[in-house]
């Protein structure tokens, strides 16, 4: 959170600047170059075999883009000496990148546990709904004091909420279906407020680093609560 503060007004005015200046051309190309600096390319499906467990979900798609970000403009409170308004960007991630990141995990978190409680059989997993987005939320105030305008802003980074939800089918060699259900592992991701004087680029790619991490520990949830079902 940026400060609020106007004494003395030549701080007040740099920490004004500062924020409109991060802030003012921030847009949806910007911050897909960003993510795209975070993931390079949109991920080939996982090519790693399981005996015993396989992965699928309709969200994947042949889009090619890694992320795609729309701009909103909320709240805006035109006065003559105090403006307010709410910017914000929503961007949403191609859905193979956490799509691979739950197969990878999967596959390698599973282990012997799993395949005991499966006793031969094989278990299909679908993955129904899960965290791809993230918005950049800007609530911006600037005041006119004589003719100086100073601004500050409350930027956060925030997770468009969505659980992960991952339907599972049990099935024997034969193909007879022994077992169904979906499991569902609430988002407990709550994202990031963007402190005084740091830059916003280098805060987006460390919440996609806390993002990943996010949905590696969820998919490993999954894991968990497949075998506690069985």
């Amino acid at each position: 959170m940026h400060s609020t503060k106007i004494k003395p007004l030549a701080i007040a005015l740099v920490i004004g600047l500062f924020t409109i200046s991060q802030t003012s051309c921030l847009g949806p190309a910007k911050i897909n170059k960003w993510v795209a600096k975070e993931y390079a390319a949109v991920p080939s499906p996982i090519k790693k075999k399981s005996d015993y467990i396989s992965v699928s979900s309709s969200l994947v798609s042949s889009d090619d883009r890694i992320s795609t970000t729309e701009k909103n403009t909320g709240k805006v409170l035109p006065l003559v000496f105090y403006w307010q308004y709410d910017y914000k960007n929503t961007c949403t991630l191609n859905p193979r990148i956490p799509i691979n990141n739950f197969t990878s995990t999967v596959l390698s978190y599973a282990g012997k546990k799993l395949k005991q409680k499966l006793d031969g059989q094989r278990v299909e997993l679908t993955v129904e709904k899960i965290p791809n987005a993230f918005a950049i939320d800007d609530k911006g105030h600037i005041i006119v004091i004589i003719i100086y305008p100073i601004g500050w802003d409350v930027i956060t980074i925030q997770p468009v909420a969505l659980d992960m939800v991952v339907s599972y089918k049990v099935i024997k060699d034969d193909n007879t279906e022994t077992k169904r259900g979906v499991i569902t592992i609430p988002n407990k991701d709550r994202g990031a407020g963007l402190e005084m004087f740091q830059s916003l680029k280098k805060k987006t790619l460390q919440y996609l680093d806390q993002y990943n991490a996010n949905i590696t520990l969820m998919s490993k949830h999954v894991i968990d609560e497949l075998i506690t079902e069985l």
